[in-house]
């Protein structure tokens, strides 16, 4: 797998949970493959023990799930945990827009225009790695400026679930200039201190997103019965 040896300078298992946490957001473990403590462990370099409490503390964030007797996988989501996801983050994140659009200033647009300018070199790039990681600083930017700390822990908990989600919907034609575009609806109307419009704008982008990664799921799956 490649998985970059741990240098032991921390306790091993925060250390396991930040490489294996990486590894899975950035897709190089993969949502197909069984692993198993022993093979992730000789490949960190390291004792499974660390290795089996970094897997537990990922798989009660719902990022991994324990098949008995066989392994771990890289959890996928059903419909239903799609919807779920996307009704519980519209109601965060509407709630912070509108509380950004208050007390927003311009260091913070400075700020978040340049996270846009980020997504926008990585979609010109077609780098779909830190494209996700513009668009989790550009959604949990808004969020740290409510001055929240318990809805900034919340977010951060669904921001990797929804990165596991909507990883392979950013492969759809089109989507990650969609994306921009609707990122750019919700500065603007931040811009403007129009906190109802930057809500709305904000529950669109999330019912485009949600739309996004169900259709993706759908193709795969449908290519996954067809087998072509």
């Amino acid at each position: 797998m490649g998985l970059s040896k741990i240098r032991k300078s921390e306790p091993l298992a925060k250390t396991a949970l930040k490489v294996l946490r990486r590894s899975i957001l950035t897709n190089e473990l993969k949502t197909d493959v069984v692993y198993n403590e022993k093979s992730l462990a000789s490949d960190l370099g390291i004792s499974r023990t660390p290795v089996r409490e970094a897997l537990l503390e990922l798989s009660s964030k719902r990022l991994v799930k324990f098949l008995p007797q066989k392994g771990v996988v890289i959890n996928t989501f059903s419909d239903k945990e799609i919807e779920d996801v996307f009704e519980i983050r519209t109601a965060l994140e509407v709630f912070a827009i509108k509380k950004a659009c208050l007390v927003c200033g311009p260091e913070d647009i400075a700020c978040i225009t340049r996270l846009m300018d980020e997504q926008k070199a990585a979609a010109k790039a077609r780098d779909a790695v830190t494209f996700m990681e513009a668009d989790r600083a550009f959604h949990i930017f808004f969020i740290q400026l409510t001055d929240n700390e318990y809805l900034t822990e919340m977010m951060q908990d669904i921001r990797d679930i929804m990165h596991l989600m909507g990883f392979k919907a950013l492969s759809r034609e089109n989507r990650l200039q969609e994306v921009i575009q609707e990122h750019e609806a919700v500065l603007t109307a931040v811009k403007n201190r129009n906190a109802a419009e930057a809500a709305a704008r904000m529950e669109t982008h999330l019912t485009y997103s949600r739309q996004a990664v169900k259709q993706s799921k759908q193709e795969e799956t449908t290519h996954g019965e067809t087998g072509n």
